[in-house]
């Protein structure tokens, strides 16, 4: 077989799932470069199993497995690690994935505030919790496709994701940290 069929089957695999791929470690990593980084080893992994993967019924679960057990792991690891990764800010970039121009700049500027204390307070989370709170319930994913991914059973994913959701929520509506700093545009502050 030549490189170039291997190529194209491979596209051909992973071109239907690729922003699915990249919407669900957008919200995993809560990091464009992160979240095509992760994609791009999840992409390679794919690669060199290609045989495999065109056997599978279903590429797209058994790509974000790959992916989350990409994700956990290496968070994972960091825990163990001595040197502890600086922390970013929050990237305020988002997937365009809703139409903005009909919305009013209060309703744009609340909406950001919003979504600035949701990613402030899920970067509180550990990364397993937020991984599966960003996963059901922004990316939509069932139970049952956690399940296949994590490799754990459904009444403990629904248990973890019940203690993640009190968590946020506790984070959310307690912790006035969570509230972001505001700076004047213009003008004299």
């Amino acid at each position: 077989m030549t490189d170039d069929s291997r190529k194209s089957r491979f596209e051909a695999i992973l071109r239907p799932h690729f922003e699915t791929l990249y919407a669900a470690a957008r919200r995993m990593t809560l990091s464009p470069v992160d979240a095509e980084d992760l994609v791009q080893e999840v992409a390679l992994k794919a690669f060199e199993r290609l045989d495999e993967l065109e056997s599978i019924e279903f590429p797209r679960a058994w790509l974000l497995k790959v992916m989350y057990n990409r994700f956990i792991d290496e968070h994972r690891s960091a825990k163990r690690s001595p040197v502890h990764q600086a922390a970013t800010g929050v990237d305020s970039e988002e997937p365009d994935d809703h139409k903005r121009s009909d919305w009013l700049p209060e309703e744009m500027f609340d909406r950001e505030i919003r979504i600035t204390r949701i990613l402030m307070a899920m970067r509180r989370l550990d990364s397993e919790s937020a991984a599966l709170v960003a996963l059901r319930d922004i990316e939509g994913l069932t139970i049952a496709e956690l399940e296949e991914m994590t490799g754990s059973p459904s009444g403990t994913i629904k248990s973890k994701l019940h203690r993640s959701r009190e968590r946020l929520g506790r984070l959310l509506s307690s912790d006035t940290t969570l509230k972001p700093e505001l700076k004047a545009v213009g003008g004299q502050e």
